[in-house]
């Protein structure tokens, strides 16, 4: 089989992996295709190919992960660049993406909302622990916490 077939072989498969729905991210179809057999010169090869033309936007991609994490989902900036990442975007991608999202003092606030309707001082220990799940530093999640129970 010649060079330009394996290559052709290999962007049907991504092709098909990636389907209707343009936001899998460049390192999920990568993976996709060495697990299928692909050589990792041909995976790169097809990858760049698809971002070329737009099919594959790991921006997009960033953006469609980071949108099931909302509301009682709401993860701290670092740790959403771990999602990211995990989710096979390229972790300069994924570090300038977290940049475009509220800070992390907001979020924090928003999560503790959620998850607790009405605050009282019992439940400062589960939020507390809530907030350094999701990432949030110690000091800020105190102060988070201090500022939504009035202290």
């Amino acid at each position: 089989m010649s060079q330009l077939e394996i290559f052709e072989e290999a962007r049907k498969k991504a092709a098909a992996f990636i389907g209707i729905d343009h936001s899998k991210s460049s390192g999920r179809v990568r993976r996709n295709l060495l697990r299928k057999g692909v050589d990792p010169k041909t995976a790169d090869q097809v990858v760049a190919y698809f971002m070329g033309i737009g099919y594959i936007d790991d921006e997009r991609a960033a953006a469609a992960v980071a949108a099931r994490y909302h509301g009682r989902k709401t993860r701290s900036r670092r740790s959403m660049i771990a999602v990211l990442i995990q989710n096979g975007i390229e972790p300069e991608i994924a570090e300038r993406f977290v940049l475009h999202l509220d800070e992390d003092h907001d979020t924090a606030a928003q999560l503790c909302r959620h998850v607790y309707s009405d605050p009282s001082p019992d439940q400062e220990m589960e939020m507390m622990k809530l907030l350094t799940r999701r990432g949030y530093p110690a000091g800020l999640a105190r102060e988070v916490i201090k500022n939504l129970l009035g202290s």
